[in-house]
């Protein structure tokens, strides 16, 4: 099939795309490519590890430990460090915290203002209160009305947030932190860090669907699918370049049953309601994979009109959504790199 013209942006036609799923995968590698595969279950899902094949289990080991640790600390509804912290800050109590958690904390904050509230980290209360505090999302009912509206009320935000040094408290108890937009990133940033620090510079990290990169294999750059949000296939295919995240939000991810209806994971901060039909899914492209997460989380709730706008404010300018007729777009920057799949 002839490759289309790519303007100022790229608009497919669902029919001219191949059908998927969630996130972005890896593409099959070349057959003389020596890779090792390490897989664990981690943030809720497969957790894989693309690296040169003489890479030794001693350096592969503790990057795992690392991922293990991070995922309990960084749980919202589980026992750990972040639990800790929203009983806290619910109780307006001033609290000690990590300095990883605290330096995300602060740069989540950055990416709230810069989106324009579109990313809130301090929304996780009402995410529990949707329901999606859990590991496996039941059919249940929606929250009460009033529930939704003491939430719209206090408008919580990481602005109520005081850090000094490594002490916080909030201003609002309102205020729970859910990482769910940026964790991942972050998660995949500081393990291609500890693997760089230890000599690797090939290697693939993949949170479930959220991927992030340094070099190749086989002597070329990973290939990467971004799957279409309406079955089982890719939209487009891209080469990495470099070091680079390539991140998706959905609609589609995790969703529940609530009072009869099909509600997703993913809250509008300005209703505390979850994001009404929009975008389906947003792909982000960026070297920096805590970036790319807050941001695809952003564009998603910015929806069809705004997500360019809030995509330039975030400083990500490589990205690309699919809205729910199937259309799918790109900045500038990333329809110049798509290739149909």
């Amino acid at each position: 099939m002839p490759r289309p013209p790519f303007g100022a942006a790229l608009a497919l036609r669902r029919r001219a795309l191949l059908a998927a799923g969630a996130g972005a995968i890896v593409l099959p590698l070349r057959a003389h490519a020596a890779v090792q595969r390490v897989q664990a279950y981690l943030f809720g899902g497969p957790v894989e590890l693309l690296l040169p094949a003489r890479v030794p289990a001693a350096v592969v080991a503790p990057v795992l430990r690392g991922l293990a640790a991070i995922n309990r600390r960084w749980n919202a509804w589980k026992p750990g460090e972040l639990r800790s912290l929203n009983d806290a800050l619910r109780a307006g109590r001033t609290v000690r915290a990590a300095p990883d958690l605290v330096a995300l904390l602060r740069r989540a904050a950055t990416f709230e203002t810069a989106s324009a509230g579109a990313y809130n980290a301090a929304l996780g209360g009402a995410v529990g209160a949707w329901g999606f505090h859990a590991d496996r999302l039941l059919e249940g009912p929606a929250p009460a009305a009033a529930t939704v509206q003491a939430w719209q009320r206090a408008r919580p935000s990481l602005a109520q947030l005081e850090i000094h040094g490594d002490m916080l408290r909030s201003t609002s108890p309102a205020v729970q932190i859910d990482l769910g937009g940026c964790a991942k990133g972050a998660a995949a940033d500081w393990a291609l860090e500890q693997l760089a620090a230890a000599g690797v510079h090939d290697a693939l990290v993949n949170l479930g669907g959220n991927l992030a990169a340094r070099g190749g294999a086989g002597g070329r750059p990973w290939q990467v699918g971004l799957r279409d949000p309406f079955g089982p296939g890719l939209a487009a295919r891209i080469e990495t370049d470099g070091a680079e995240a390539v991140v998706t939000s959905g609609v589609y991810e995790r969703w529940r049953v609530a009072d009869g209806q099909r509600v997703v994971h993913v809250l509008d901060p300005a209703s505390a309601r979850p994001l009404q039909p929009g975008l389906a899914s947003v792909t982000v492209l960026h070297r920096d994979a805590t970036l790319a997460d807050a941001a695809a989380t952003a564009l998603l709730v910015a929806g069809p009109q705004a997500w360019m706008e809030r995509a330039r404010r975030l400083g990500a300018a490589q990205a690309a959504v699919i809205d729910h007729a199937g259309r799918l777009q790109a900045t500038p920057a990333l329809a110049a790199r798509l290739q149909p799949a």
